[in-house]
This record gives structure tokens, sequence and C-alpha cells, in this order.
């Protein structure tokens, strides 16, 4: 850990543009760059440079291999992080976001993808929970991540989880947005206090919230309490409707009645 840095200034590689946004809102400074990531050696010169101007970075080997799928995957295989579970079609399937400071992984959120959209927190028993927070931790170790969002995928087999990607930076919306409703945590501003060297406060989330797929937000949802429409980025695929409820069950039901409203007023 550097004494002197600025903590008000954080390092960002092909930035997001919400995590510039973020920067901009709580006044912190970012000094960017733009390069492959998988370019190792494009790569190293960029970051020990903003190394010596005193800003938090991860190594080049970290960033280019959570930039390469087939080297996640070999790294899963090589260390047996992940049993032998053959086809996972059909599995329950996770995503998992993580904050890393100082090369210490804390596990913020884990969502499930289920039949009709997706849900936070996925409804996991403790250990089932532990299990896949490890799993996802070793990779982030092995792979010699230091700072900044991870996004894990993760299948549930009946011989333990398995992960099934995972790469550096924000997941896509409307997944923050989730953890934001389920429980009040900014993943956004997580992500910049790890990047300029803070730690952050681990949130339990209260409630549970669904997002389902939506091309618009119907008029009469819309007014309802509680319902959020998360546009996706430009115009190439669907938004989102968020909605918060106490229970998975209520999650489902309201996600329904959402639909069924928007069939309503599609007819």
């Amino acid at each position: 850990m550097k004494e002197d840095n600025d903590v008000s200034r954080i390092f960002l590689l092909n930035p997001d543009p919400r995590l510039l946004s973020e920067a901009h809102r709580s006044g912190v400074q970012v000094r960017s760059a733009r390069v492959d990531p998988h370019d190792e050696s494009a790569l190293r010169p960029l970051l020990e440079e903003a190394a010596a101007a005193g800003l938090f970075v991860n190594p080049a080997r970290a960033l280019r291999l959570l930039a390469a799928p087939d080297a996640v995957q070999r790294l899963v295989r090589d260390n047996r992080l992940s049993p032998d579970a053959g086809a996972v079609c059909g599995a329950p399937r996770l995503t998992v976001e993580t904050l890393t400071v100082h090369g210490m992984h804390q596990t913020v959120g884990i969502t499930a993808r289920t039949r009709y959209g997706l849900l936070s927190p996925a409804p996991l028993t403790e250990d089932t929970a532990a299990e896949v927070r490890a799993v996802v931790t070793a990779l982030l170790d092995l792979t010699g991540y230091q700072y900044g969002p991870a996004h894990t995928g993760v299948t549930l087999t009946r011989r333990g989880p398995v992960i099934t990607g995972c790469r550096a930076g924000l997941a896509d919306d409307p997944i923050p947005e989730l953890l934001r409703t389920a429980g009040g945590f900014d993943l956004a501003a997580g992500a910049v206090r790890v990047l300029a060297g803070k730690l952050v406060e681990a949130v339990r989330p209260e409630r549970f919230a669904a997002a389902v797929e939506s091309s618009r937000p119907p008029g009469s949802a819309a007014m309802l309490p509680d319902v959020r429409f998360v546009p996706a980025p430009g115009a190439r695929c669907p938004g989102h409707l968020v909605v918060w409820a106490d229970s998975p069950a209520g999650a489902a039901q309201r996600v329904t009645s959402l639909g069924a409203l928007g069939a309503g007023e599609a007819s």
C-alpha cells in the first residue's frame, strides 16, 4: 500500500461510463487509459506509469487473464476450483459481484437467474452461499486481482458450484439496481471507493429485488409504487422493470403481475 496515495484519485482502464459518472459525482479525479487488455506488453507500461503517480492498479497479468474467458476456465480446471460436474444445462445459475481492495475480495451481491428474470439476493442456504463465495475469491486470488469490481458467473450443481466465467468490471444493468433496491448498496460507489484504496462496508440485504425484461416502461406500471424502469444502454436490447418484495415468492408474484399488466396494455 502506498502511504502517499491521494485517495481522491483513481485509475480506470477502458473506463465504464457508470464509474466515470460516479467518480464525477463524488469528486474523485480519474486518470484513464484505453488499451487492449489481452496485450500484456501494452498494459504493463501504462500500469507502471499510473502506479508511479501514486494510483492503485492491478497487475497486467490479472487484467489479461480476466479479459480472456478461456484463460479463466484453464485456471478453474487446472486448480480444481470447481467439481468435474459434467453438463450443467438446467442447473441454477448465479452471478456474483465482488469488490477488491489491497487483494482482499468482498462479495457484495449474489443474484439468481430465475424463470422470469433476475432475483437478488439469491435464495441460498448459508452453506451454499459460503461455498460460492469461497470458489469465487479463490479464483480472484489466482489471477492476482488487487483492486476494483469483478463479475463472476456460477452454476450450482449437485457436486458444488461451478465457475462459468469471470471478468473485471461492473455487472451489466440491472444488477446494480437490484443490489441497491434489495439492500441499499451502491455498486458503482463501492467500486470507486476500492479503486481509491478504501474499504467498503458489508451490507446485508433487507428484502428481495427482482428484474424482468421490458422494451419500455408500461404506462400503468410506471405509476405503481416501487417499480422502476432501468433502460438498457442504447436501443439494441430491452430494459428491465425492477421491483422489491419481502420474499422470493412475493417477488415472483409481483413480476407476474407486471407481466399481466403489460400484456393488458399491449392488447
